[in-house]
C-alpha cells in the first residue's frame, strides 16, 4: 500500500528524462541559391528514431458499495379554500331616446318663373347679282395679238325688313305658405340591464405536500490498483540524411536574383525518402536524375520552358478597353505576368469601325506586371472604334524562345463613364467660395471644378435668404445661370448681389442655397443629377 505513490513518481521521472534527452530534429529545410552561390546547394536533414519500452503503471477500477439516500414523494391531502364567483342580476335603468313628429310652419322661398317678351329684329339680305362679259387683249411673246373674255359680276343693294321675335325670359318671384315639417324631440325610456356582483364561495380541494423517504442504493467509487504493463516511445538515436541539388549550367543567376529549394525528409531510416520543390520566378526545372553518392542523396535538375501559351498567353492580359476621362481618350489593359528575363512588347492600334482607317498607333515594352493607361489623343467620344492589342514575349524562359497573341475590344459611346458620372454627382466639386467687395458692390464667387462636358447641360439656381429678428428665414431673391457662364469665367464665376437682385444692409447674415441640376438625354438617360450646396455669409 505504501509503495504505490513511489512507483508513480519513478515512472514520471523516467518519462520526463526520456523527453528531455531527445534532440531537435530537422525533417525539412529551405535551401537558398543566389548569384554568389555555386550551381550545387547542399543541406542536411535529420530525424529521431524511437523504441517501445514497457513500464508498470497504476490503473483505476470502479468498486461497488451500499449507501443510504433520501428522496421525496408527493402526498395528497384534503383542504377547504375560498373563492369568488360573478353572479348576474337585473336592474331597471333609464335612458334618453329621440322620436320624430310632424308640425306646420309658415315658410317662404324664391322660385323661378318665365314671361314672354317680344321685339322686332331687322333682317337684311343681299340684293340681286348682275354679270356682263369683258374682253381684254394683249400681245404674246411672239408678237401675236390675243384676246380673252371673262365675266365681271356686281352685287345689287341690300334689302332689309323688320321681323318680330319672341322668347321666354326667366325672373325670380317669392311664394309663401304653411308646410308640413318633420321634427325631432328627446324622450326618456326604460330598459332592463344585466349586471354582476362578486359572491364568496367555499370548496374542498386536493393538494400535495412533499415528504422525505430513505432507501438503500448501490453506488461506485474509483480505486487505484497496481499494476498494469504499458508502453511508451523512448528516444533511441537520431540519423541524418545529406542532400545535394545540382542546377544546370544555363541556370546561372544574375545579381539580385534568388531561388529556393524546399527539401523534406520522409520514410524510415532503413528506407529514407527525400522530396524537393524548387521555388523560382526565373526558371522552371525538372528532375533529370536522382542518385545516391555514399550517404548523400543527389538531385540533378534540368531547365524547361517557364512561360508558354497557358500561363503567359491571351488570358494573361486582361481589361482591354477604350474609355474617355474628361473628354480625353485612354486605352486601358492590365499585364498579370511579371517575368524576369522576358521582354513583352505591346503594339496598340485604334481603327474607325466604318472606314477601318488607323486613327492611333503606339508601341511600348515592359518586364513588369502592372496596369497600363495609354493616352490616345485625337479620338472623339461619339465615335465607333476597334482597339487592337498585339503582344510579343521574347526570352530564354519562353517556350520556343518567343510567343505572341492578339486581343481586340470595341468602343461605341452610349453613356458617360462611371467616373465621369460620379464626378458630376459629387457636390464637393461645387462651392460657394466667398463674398468680395463691400456695400452694393458685393460679389458672391461660385466655383464648379467638374469637367465642362458638351453633352451634359448644367443649370444653377442661386437662392438668397436672410434671418429675421423672430428667428424665421425670409426669402430675398434668386438667380438662374448655366454652365457656360462658369466656363467663360474660367471655372470661377462672380455674381453681383445687385444683379440677383438683393442689397441687404452691411452686417446682415445671408443664407445661400445653390441648386445644381445636370441633364443629358443622350448620355445620362434617366440618371438625373441634382443636389444643393449651401453656405452662410
Amino acid at each position: 500500500m505504501h509503495f504505490k505513490p513511489l512507483i508513480g513518481v519513478i515512472v514520471t521521472l523516467m518519462i520526463g528524462a526520456s523527453a528531455i534527452a531527445a534532440p531537435t530534429e530537422k525533417t525539412q529545410d529551405l535551401l537558398t541559391r543566389t548569384s554568389d552561390t555555386a550551381l550545387t546547394v547542399r543541406g542536411e536533414l535529420s530525424k529521431n528514431v524511437y523504441r517501445q519500452e514497457p513500464y508498470q503503471d497504476n490503473y483505476t477500477e470502479k468498486v461497488p458499495y451500499q449507501a443510504e439516500e433520501t428522496y421525496y414523494v408527493d402526498v395528497p391531502y384534503q383542504t377547504t379554500e375560498t373563492y369568488y364567483e360573478q353572479v348576474p342580476y337585473t336592474e331597471r335603468v333609464s335612458y334618453t331616446d329621440y322620436e320624430e313628429y310632424w308640425d306646420s310652419e309658415y315658410q317662404c322661398r324664391n322660385v323661378t318663373k318665365y314671361r314672354q317678351e317680344c321685339s322686332n329684329e331687322r333682317l337684311c339680305e343681299p340684293g340681286g347679282r348682275t354679270c356682263q362679259p369683258i374682253t381684254e387683249c394683249g400681245t404674246n411673246a411672239h408678237g401675236e395679238r390675243i384676246c380673252k373674255t371673262r365675266n365681271e359680276c356686281t352685287e345689287g343693294p341690300r334689302v332689309c325688313r323688320d321681323v318680330p321675335s319672341c322668347r321666354q325670359v326667366p325672373y325670380t318671384d317669392r311664394e309663401c305658405g304653411y308646410e308640413r315639417v318633420r321634427k325631432t324631440r328627446t324622450v326618456t325610456k326604460w330598459r332592463d340591464e344585466v349586471r354582476y356582483r362578486q359572491e364568496q364561495r367555499t370548496r374542498t380541494v386536493t393538494k400535495y405536500r412533499s415528504e422525505a423517504r430513505t432507501r438503500t442504493v448501490t453506488k461506485y467509487r474509483d480505486e487505484v490498483r497496481c499494476c498494469v504493463t504499458r508502453y511508451r516511445d523512448v528516444f533511441d538515436h537520431q540519423y541524418t540524411q545529406p542532400v545535394a541539388v545540382i542546377f544546370p549550367q544555363e541556370a546561372a543567376l544574375l545579381a539580385g536574383e534568388k531561388e529556393t529549394v524546399q527539401v523534406v525528409l520522409r520514410g524510415t531510416e532503413a528506407a529514407p525518402e527525400v522530396q524537393i520543390k524548387v521555388h523560382s520566378s526565373i526558371f522552371a526545372y525538372e528532375i533529370a536524375e536522382v542518385r545516391q553518392d555514399g550517404r548523400e542523396k543527389v538531385f540533378v535538375l534540368k531547365t524547361s520552358p517557364k512561360w508558354n501559351e497557358t500561363n503567359a498567353g491571351t488570358k494573361s492580359v486582361v481589361g482591354l478597353k477604350l474609355q474617355f476621362n474628361k473628354g480625353q481618350g485612354q486605352i486601358l489593359f492590365t499585364e498579370t505576368v511579371a517575368a524576369p528575363r522576358v521582354t513583352s512588347v505591346y503594339t496598340l492600334e485604334v481603327r474607325d469601325q466604318q472606314s477601318q482607317a488607323v486613327l492611333f498607333e503606339q508601341r511600348l515594352q515592359s518586364t513588369e506586371a502592372k496596369a497600363f493607361a495609354v493616352a490616345a489623343p485625337g479620338l472623339a467620344r461619339e465615335g465607333k472604334y476597334t482597339v487592337q492589342l498585339h503582344v510579343e514575349r521574347h526570352g530564354a524562359n519562353v517556350a520556343s524562345g518567343a510567343l505572341s497573341f492578339d486581343q481586340t475590344a470595341s468602343y461605341e459611346k452610349k453613356e458617360l463613364d462611371q467616373d465621369e458620372v460620379q464626378s458630376l454627382k459629387n457636390s464637393a466639386m461645387v462651392q460657394l467660395v466667398r463674398i468680395d467687395g463691400a456695400g452694393a458692390e458685393r460679389v458672391v464667387i461660385i466655383r464648379d471644378q467638374t469637367a465642362a462636358l458638351e453633352e451634359v447641360q448644367s443649370q444653377y439656381k442661386l437662392v438668397v435668404w436672410k434671418k429675421l429678428s423672430n428667428g424665421k428665414i425670409e426669402w430675398l431673391a434668386e438667380k438662374n445661370f448655366t454652365r457656360e457662364a462658369i466656363t467663360l469665367a474660367n471655372g470661377e464665376l462672380g455674381i453681383a448681389l445687385k444683379a440677383i437682385p438683393v442689397n441687404p444692409a452691411t452686417g446682415t447674415k445671408l443664407y445661400m442655397d445653390l441648386v445644381v441640376r445636370r441633364d443629358s438625354a443622350q448620355y445620362l438617360g434617366s440618371q438625373k443629377v441634382q443636389f444643393i450646396v449651401n453656405k452662410t455669409f
